[in-house]
């Protein structure tokens, strides 16, 4: 049971628990009620419910962790467990039932729940998973996929052009089964057996063909201005998308028709980068030279930067996904 100098018994002293020096996960029992325990990890910490029923030991995992169930809120649930265990009730019972009945979708929204993701990454991660997961495999028993499951999954997407997103589609599986899988909502993660599905994806700096940039120029007339501005300078300089739309009037020398590019910020002993702006990309930059800040500017799109309500363009993702759908050339 451990030292009883790391027993607890206060809402204080369980806050304070940290996993002994070189454990991953150090199990601490209640000072009082030793079948009550607290199996603190690096990022959470677990009630955890020793019984006896039928002359057997068991552990229950209690399926909100610390601080969402307080101590006094997990002796309550510690005292329900051994008293049903008392009557021949045992609460494994049920979470087996809850595990087999478990669907793909509940491994999903068990992930989208419990780990922290940022705001951008969960709006994706939702989009994927409802546009692409959720239809095929959604229903399915979540013990019942297998690898063709998977690799039907992501066919389907790779046939549309989209191969960084069966990619990206694929992982996130993975990590929800994972994560359900930890968190005891699954009793096996499939996905260790599931030799990873992966395909190659398209380079970015491939060189297109004379049609290919006709045909994506002529696309890019459908686009709003920005972005048909944007995308027409990422042909005509070949520089990075998000340099280009962060790029601003004061970056540009009029007299050379340069385009000074900022050094990162974060970069040691980086130099900017100077861009000589041909014809075709000065006739795009000259009519914005009168913006008040950004080349690019957009109210829709504001940044932390701005306080006035005047941000920049921030992504060219659903453009590029348009322009790929339509013309069915990807990799640029």
């Amino acid at each position: 049971m451990g030292d009883p100098k790391e027993k607890f018994s206060t809402d204080r002293q369980v806050a304070a628990l940290r996993p002994r020096n070189g454990e991953t996960q150090t199990e601490y029992y209640h000072a009082k009620e030793p079948g009550l325990i607290l199996r603190v990890g690096a990022s959470r910490k677990a009630w955890v419910v020793q019984y006896t029923i039928e002359g057997k030991r068991r552990k229950f995992t209690l399926p909100d962790a610390y601080p969402a169930l307080s101590l006094a809120d997990a002796k309550k649930k510690y005292d329900e467990i051994r008293a049903n265990a008392a009557k021949g009730i045992d609460p494994l019972g049920k979470r087996k039932a809850r595990r087999e009945a478990a669907t793909v979708r509940d491994v999903l929204e068990r992930y989208f729940e419990e780990v922290p993701l940022m705001p951008k990454g969960l709006s994706e991660s939702r989009r994927m998973s409802n546009k692409d997961i959720i239809p095929l495999l959604g229903d399915m028993k979540a013990m019942d996929i297998r690898r063709h499951h998977v690799r039907e999954l992501h066919s389907i997407i790779v046939k549309r052009g989209a191969t960084v997103a069966a990619n990206r589609t694929v992982e996130l599986l993975r990590r929800a089964y994972s994560h359900a899988y930890e968190e005891e909502l699954i009793d096996a993660n499939p996905f260790p057996s599931i030799k990873k599905i992966k395909a190659q994806e398209a380079e970015r700096d491939r060189i297109l063909r004379d049609d290919e940039i006709k045909a994506l120029w002529e696309a890019m007339e459908k686009e709003s201005l920005n972005m048909r501005d944007i995308l027409r300078l990422l042909l005509l300089i070949g520089q990075r998308s998000t340099d280009t739309m962060s790029m601003k009037v004061s970056d540009i020398d009029i007299d050379r028709r340069e385009w000074t590019v900022p050094a990162p910020p974060r970069a040691k002993n980086a130099k900017p980068n100077v861009i000589p702006l041909p014809p075709m990309a000065w006739e795009i930059i000259e009519p914005r030279l009168n913006n008040e800040k950004w080349i690019f500017p957009s109210v829709r799109n504001q940044t932390r930067e701005f306080s006035s309500g005047e941000g920049r363009t921030a992504s060219t993702k659903d453009a590029r996904r348009r322009l790929r759908e339509g013309t069915g050339i990807a990799g640029w």
